[in-house]
C-alpha cells in the first residue's frame, strides 16, 4: 500500500514563508553535522516531552497519538505521517490546547523548523517519481477521445456508470475500476460509434419494422388493449423508408361494434390517403388489415391510420342501433415489397477513416486495404505505433465479418469496433521496461498521452504524435512549447470543466436545492449563469496566461443579464456573458462568486463552517479532520425561531472542547463571508441582526469582511501556489500525492512564484517535473526455480 501525503502547511504558522515552504530542488549536500546543527535529540525531543507527552503518551494518548517513545530522529522519520500531523498542529498553534503550557515562539520555531527540514530532506533523498496505476479513460475522456478519433460527437459514455472519485478527482487510476456492467457498456458504445461513423451498403436495405401501440402518436391514448379512436381521428408513427418502390402497411385492429356498419379505417402516408379497410374483427380475435403504397422518394415519413365512421346513439330503443362504435389499433407493420434500396452516403467520419479502398474485387485486395486503414486507425486509437501482429488481428476480424456476408465497409466497421474495446484504447498503458532500475523516463508517446489527457481530457493530436515519433517530446523545452500551444486550443476548455469543476466543486451546483421561499431570486437561469461565470473566469486566466493569484482576488468577473441583476449590477443586459469591471469592492476572485458561495452553504442558511473548511482545504492546503463522533450538529430548530445570530449560535457550539480546536481555524474565515447569503447574494443584515463579518485566526491575524479576507489570503500566496500546484499535479498524474512528491512540489511552487505565478508557468513546472516525466519501476517478482518432480 502506498503511503499518501497529507499537506501539512498550516494556516497562520509563526514561521517565515522561507521556512514554511521548503523549496529545495535537490537534497541538501551531505556534510558532517556541526556542533551547533539542530538535532531531534537536542532540539525537539526535550520540547515534545515538556509540552506534549503529558497528553500524548501510552495506548490512550489524546487523539490516538503517542509521542513518548520517539527519542531519536531516525525513529521520527519512520513515522512520517505522525510527525506531519505534529508539524501542522504546532505550527498553527492548534497545539498545545488552551489552558496548557505553551512553547515560546522560539521553541515553536525550533520544533517546526527542524521537523519540516528533516522531513523535506528525507523526501528529497527518496528520489522517487512515483507510479500511476494503470487507469482507464473516465467518461469525459472517453467522449472527447471518440470525438477526436472517430469524428462523431455522440457522447456514448453518458450511458456509462458514474466514475468513482479519489483525491478529489474522477481520473484517478486507483479508483477507476471496471465492472461487468461497464464492459457491456463498452461493447455497446463501440458498436454505436462504429455504426455512426461508417455506413455500409447493407444499412440501406429496407427491412420489415413493427411498432406497437405505445409508440403511436396522434389522437387517442394507448392502454392495455391498444390506441382507441373513439371519434374520427388518426394515430400512427414516424418511419424511415430506405428505398423506392412498393411498401405494404399492415395494421392489427378490432372494433367496438354499434349501429348497422362495421368500423371503417383509412391508411395515410404523410397525410395522403392510400387505402381503406372495413374492420369487422372483435376484441377476442383482432384482425390484420393491409394496404400498399408506392414510395418515390426515400426518407422519413409519417404513416397513420384513421377512423372514418364514428357512431354514437345512447337513446335508440333498438339494441342493434344503440351503442358507441370505436376503432382500436394495436400494432402497425411496414414491409418492403419490390423496393430498390436507397444509396448510402458516406459520412465525413467515414471519409476520414476509409481513406483507401480495395484495388479490385478480391479478398487479397480487401485485406490489403483493411490493413492500411486499420494501421492508421489503431495508431491513433492506441496512441502509439502499432505492431504488425496487432494490425493483423484487426484485419482478421474484418475478414471474418465479410465471410458472414458483410460488405467491405461492414468488415472495417467490425474491426473498428474491436479496436474500441481493446485495452490499448480503453486504458492509458505505460509498459514496464525489460531492464531494471528504480525509475525510467517515459517514452515520447507516453508523454504525449499524459500531456493531452492533462490539458484536453482527450487523445494526442497529430502534431504531438509526429513529435513523439521524432523522439522530441522528451526535450523539456519542446514539452513546454507544446503545452503552451495546447492551452491556446479550444479543447483546453476541458480544464475548466473537468479540473476546475472538481477542484472548485462546481459539479455540486447542479444538485444543490436552496429554499425557494427564502431565496426566491435563485432560478435555474441564475444557477446556470453562476457556473458559467466561474468557468469563464478560470478559462480567461488560462487563455490570457494571467496570474493564478487572481483566483484569490481581482477587479473583474464575467456576467450576463440574469447574473448581473442577481449581483445588483444594472448596466449588463441580455444573455451573453461579458467581462465586467468590479467597482464596489464587494466581490473579487473566485471566493466571492455565487457558485462557490452556494455550494458551500446549506439549503436554508449560510455555513461558515463549510465555507471556512473549503478555503482551508482548496486554497490553503490545510485539510480539516472529520468531526469527532457523537458531536451534535449546529441546531436548526424547526419547532420555533432560533435565537441569536448564526455567529452567536456557532460560538456557543464551539464551547465544546472537542469542537473548538478545528472551529477556531475554520469559523473566522467563514465569518468573513457572512455578507453573502446562502446563494451568494450580498446582504448587510441577517434577519433583524447586523452582520459581523470580522474574523481573528489562531496566529493573531485579523480581518473584516470579504475584502479583508481576500487581502489576508493574498498574504498567503506561497501557500496557495503550493496548494494549486499540488491539486493540478494530482489531476495531471491521475494519482494521489505521495510523501516523496513533497520535495518536487515545494520546488515547483517556488519556481512558479519566481516567474510571476502565471498559469502557463504552473503547467510548465508540472509537465517538466520528475513525477510527470518519469515513473518508478516496479521490482520484478523473483523467478521461481524450475523444479522437476519425478512421479513414480
Amino acid at each position: 500500500m502506498r503511503k499518501r501525503f497529507t499537506p501539512f502547511h498550516p494556516l497562520g504558522a509563526v514561521l517565515p514563508i522561507g521556512v514554511l515552504v521548503i523549496g529545495a530542488a535537490a537534497a541538501p549536500p551531505k556534510a558532517k553535522p556541526a556542533s551547533n546543527t539542530p538535532t531531534f535529540e537536542k532540539n525537539v525531543a526535550p520540547l515534545i516531552k515538556k509540552y506534549c507527552v503529558s497528553c500524548h503518551s501510552g495506548d490512550k494518548g489524546a487523539a490516538g497519538i503517542s509521542l513518548h517513545e520517539y527519542t531519536t530522529g531516525a525513529q521520527a522519520l519512520k513515522a512520517r505521517g505522525l510527525w506531519d500531523r505534529v508539524v501542522t498542529a504546532v505550527a498553527s498553534k492548534h497545539m498545545p490546547p488552551k489552558g496548557m503550557p505553551e512553547p515560546t515562539p522560539a521553541e515553536r520555531e525550533a520544533i517546526v523548523g527542524y521537523l519540516q527540514t528533516a522531513l523535506s530532506k528525507a523526501d528529497c533523498d527518496l528520489k522517487e517519481p512515483g507510479r500511476v496505476t494503470l487507469r482507464r479513460l473516465n467518461r469525459a475522456e472517453y467522449n472527447n477521445t471518440i470525438r477526436d478519433l472517430v469524428g462523431v460527437d455522440i457522447k456514448p459514455a453518458d450511458a456509462f456508470p458514474n466514475d468513482d472519485v479519489g483525491y478529489g478527482f474522477d481520473n484517478i487510476g486507483d479508483v477507476l475500476s471496471v465492472s461487468p456492467l461497464l464492459l457491456e457498456k463498452y461493447l455497446a458504445a463501440a458498436r454505436k460509434v462504429a455504426r455512426a461513423a461508417i455506413h455500409a451498403p447493407e444499412d440501406g436495405q429496407p427491412t420489415k419494422v413493427r411498432f406497437n401501440a405505445t409508440r403511436f402518436t396522434g389522437d387517442g391514448a394507448p392502454d392495455a388493449q391498444g390506441v382507441m379512436l373513439y371519434s374520427n381521428g388518426q394515430t400512427g408513427v414516424e418511419a424511415d423508408f430506405n428505398g423506392t418502390g412498393m411498401f405494404l402497411v399492415r395494421v392489427r385492429a378490432f372494433e367496438q361494434h354499434a349501429g348497422k356498419e362495421n368500423a371503417k379505417m383509412a391508411f395515410y402516408l404523410d397525410g395522403k390517403e392510400f387505402g381503406q379497410a372495413t374492420v369487422s374483427a372483435r376484441i377476442k380475435k383482432p384482425g390484420v388489415y393491409e394496404a400498399g403504397v408506392r414510395v418515390e422518394q426515400p426518407g422519413r415519413k409519417r404513416v397513420t391510420v384513421g377512423f372514418l365512421n364514428d357512431y354514437y346513439d345512447d337513446k335508440s330503443t333498438d339494441p342493434q342501433l344503440k351503442g358507441d362504435r370505436n376503432l382500436i389499433i394495436q400494432e402497425l407493420e411496414i414491409e418492403p415489397h419490390n423496393v430498390v434500396p436507397a444509396p448510402v452516403k458516406p459520412s465525413l467520419a467515414q471519409k476520414r477513416i476509409l481513406f483507401t479502398r480495395p484495388t479490385n474485387d478480391t479478398e487479397t485486395a480487401r485485406d490489403a486495404a483493411t490493413r492500411e486503414i486499420m494501421a492508421r486507425f489503431a495508431r491513433r486509437a492506441y496512441r502509439r505505433p502499432v505492431t504488425t501482429e496487432e494490425v493483423g488481428k484487426l484485419v482478421r476480424v474484418a475478414a471474418a465479418a465479410r465471410k458472414l456476408g458483410g460488405s467491405f465497409e461492414q468488415g472495417v466497421r467490425t474491426a473498428v469496433t474491436a479496436a474500441l474495446v481493446s485495452p490499448n484504447f480503453l486504458f492509458m498503458v505505460e509498459k514496464e521496461p525489460a531492464t531494471g532500475g528504480k525509475k525510467r523516463l517515459l517514452n515520447d508517446f507516453e508523454l504525449a498521452t499524459r500531456l493531452s489527457y492533462f490539458l484536453w481530457s482527450s487523445m494526442p493530436d497529430e502534431p504531438l504524435m509526429i513529435l513523439a515519433a521524432q523522439g522530441k517530446l522528451r526535450n523539456p523545452d519542446v514539452l513546454i512549447a507544446q503545452a503552451k500551444r495546447m492551452l491556446n486550443d479550444p479543447k483546453a476548455s476541458a480544464l475548466a470543466e473537468n479540473f476546475a469543476g472538481q477542484w472548485l466543486q462546481l459539479r455540486k451546483l447542479s444538485v444543490v436545492a436552496p429554499d425557494p421561499q427564502k431565496y426566491p431570486t435563485f432560478s435555474e437561469a441564475v444557477r446556470k449563469a453562476m457556473r458559467t461565470e466561474t468557468e469563464m473566469y478560470f478559462t480567461g486566466i488560462v487563455r490570457e496566461d494571467r496570474s493564478i493569484l487572481e483566483f484569490l482576488d481581482s477587479n473583474y468577473t464575467y456576467l450576463n443579464g440574469p447574473l448581473a441583476g442577481f449581483y445588483g449590477y444594472s448596466d449588463v443586459q441580455g444573455q451573453e456573458f461579458r467581462r465586467v469591471a468590479l467597482k464596489t469592492g464587494q466581490r473579487g476572485g473566485i471566493l466571492t462568486q455565487a457558485s462557490i458561495l452556494t455550494v458551500t452553504s446549506n439549503p436554508n442558511r449560510t455555513s461558515p463552517v463549510k465555507r471556512g473548511k473549503w478555503v482551508m482545504e482548496n486554497i490553503l492546503g490545510s485539510p480539516i479532520p472529520a468531526a469527532p463522533p457523537n458531536v451534535p450538529q449546529l441546531a436548526d430548530d424547526k419547532k420555533g425561531p432560533l435565537t441569536g445570530t448564526l455567529r452567536q449560535r456557532m460560538e456557543q457550539h464551539r464551547d465544546n472542547p472537542a469542537c473548538a480546536s478545528c472551529h477556531q481555524r475554520m469559523d473566522p474565515i467563514g465569518f468573513g463571508l457572512e455578507n453573502y447569503d446562502a446563494v451568494g447574494a450580498w446582504r448587510t443584515m441577517d434577519g433583524t441582526d447586523k452582520i459581523d463579518a470580522s474574523g481573528t485566526l489562531p496566529d493573531g491575524a485579523s480581518f473584516d469582511g470579504s475584502a479583508g479576507l481576500r487581502k489576508y489570503l493574498m498574504s498567503k500566496k506561497e501557500m496557495f501556489a503550493r496548494t494549486f500546484v499540488e491539486r493540478l499535479l494530482t489531476y495531471a498524474l491521475g494519482r494521489g500525492i505521495e510523501v516523496h512528491d513533497r520535495c518536487n512540489i515545494d520546488a515547483m511552487a517556488q519556481q512558479v512564484g519566481k516567474r510571476g505565478y502565471r498559469f502557463s508557468e504552473v503547467v510548465a513546472t508540472i509537465v517538466t517535473s520528475e513525477p510527470f516525466r518519469y515513473k518508478s519501476v516496479e521490482k520484478p517478482e523473483p523467478k521461481k526455480a524450475n523444479v522437476k518432480v519425478a512421479v513414480k
